[in-house]
């Protein structure tokens, strides 16, 4: 998962304000976390990429066709 695919990822699962935080929560990780995969600075972790890509299907199933 790329940075811009993250941002992406919680902007659809939890709006454009405030998503970083929200996702930061969800995870179980410090905020400054998310902010350094979001710039690229570190690399998001393997697990990382397969929860929010579960989260996203998630969100998708139970908001239907």
């Amino acid at each position: 998962m790329t940075a811009e695919e993250l941002r992406t990822a919680g902007v659809e699962l939890f709006g454009e304000w405030g998503w970083q935080t929200r996702l930061s929560e969800a995870l179980g990780v410090d905020g400054s976390t998310v902010r350094r995969w979001v710039s690229g600075a570190v690399p998001i972790p393997g697990p990382v990429d397969a929860a929010i890509r579960c989260f996203v299907e998630k969100k998708r199933m139970e908001e239907g066709p």
